[in-house]
């Protein structure tokens, strides 16, 4: 009982480290559990989804369905992530504005970390595998370097960026975050996180929309890439490894804004940008934190690794 406990909690928090990343445009989600070794488990978790189990969960085969929708693994993962996103957004909204160079350099150091960790974990490097990689390069590299829209606020778009966004979200590499501004609904989205926590009854609606979309996406999905791991597993893996490598662009700590927009509250904010070196003897650009940062999150992704597979092998 006691295992069983520990385990919920550390399903908890990682649950809570995904919220955190996918709230930040440029981190997905999906990376952290590929990180912490569930990411094929909640795959499958999501793909055993059915109306079939759901209406059993109120019938006496209750506890039958609870096992075969892995429902205690669900349940703590999608609580941690609800918590981060409504406890953690405004802290992660801070620290972009406030001291981006050094975040953007820790999921630098994450992301180029996982990507290593990834690439272990193919077994057999054949072509197909090169060929997968290279794809996956190439998909999160032009992600990043697509222009914004302006969006909509229609219910029926904003079903629609749900979809994409959490499809986006369980992606090595391809951020959820950074999809809902691409399709220019980002600051509808954080707005509705702030009118979900004083019980607006708008925010209310726009979440349920959002999040109908988002588990359609999310059990479309699954069911696809479920299918394709249990077939294609090193193709799958070198194909995310490649989605991680061509995210990092994305992630450069240091940018040059070549375009703005006004957002809703008047303020001009980054549109699109491009990487540029950074200059060491200029103080505001922060080398010293930037690298603490790198060198931090190296040091999570080995300590969460470490404890992960301890886990996986007790």
């Amino acid at each position: 009982m006691k295992k069983a406990h520990v385990s919920l909690i550390s399903t908890y928090l990682k649950g809570i480290t995904m919220g955190a990343a996918d709230v930040v445009p440029g981190v997905s989600g999906g990376t952290i559990a590929l990180i912490t070794h569930i990411y094929e488990r909640l795959i499958r978790a999501i793909d055993a989804v059915s109306l079939k189990q759901i209406r059993q969960l109120f019938g006496p085969k209750r506890k039958e369905a609870w096992r075969a929708l892995d429902g205690s693994f669900l349940g703590s993962l999608t609580l941690g992530i609800g918590t981060s996103i409504l406890l953690l957004s405004g802290v992660i909204e801070w620290l972009l504005h406030a001291y981006p160079i050094p975040l953007w350099a820790f999921f630098f150091g994450l992301i180029l970390g996982s990507a290593f960790v990834l690439k272990n974990k193919v077994t057999t490097w054949k072509f197909s595998s090169f060929l997968a990689l290279l794809a996956g390069v190439l998909v999160a590299y032009g992600v990043g370097i697509i222009t914004p829209s302006s969006g909509s606020e229609n219910l029926a778009y904003l079903f629609f960026c749900g979809m994409l966004v959490v499809v986006a979200m369980i992606l090595p590499g391809i951020s959820g975050a950074f999809i809902l501004i691409l399709l220019g609904a980002y600051e509808t989205a954080l707005e509705t996180v702030h009118e979900l926590k004083s019980f607006d009854p708008e925010g209310l609606v726009v979440f349920a929309v959002m999040a109908g979309g988002g588990l359609i996406g999310l059990k479309l999905f699954s069911r696809g890439l479920n299918l394709m791991f249990s077939r294609y597993k090193n193709t799958v893996l070198a194909a995310m490894t490649g989605f991680l490598i061509g995210s990092l662009y994305k992630v450069w700590p240091w940018k040059k804004t070549t375009a703005h927009f006004i957002n809703s509250d008047g303020i001009q904010e980054p549109l699109t940008t491009i990487a540029v070196l950074p200059q060491l003897g200029d103080s505001t650009q922060q080398p010293l934190g930037a690298l603490v940062s790198f060198a931090l999150a190296l040091i999570l992704l080995f300590v969460l690794e470490r404890i992960s597979k301890k886990n996986s092998n007790a």
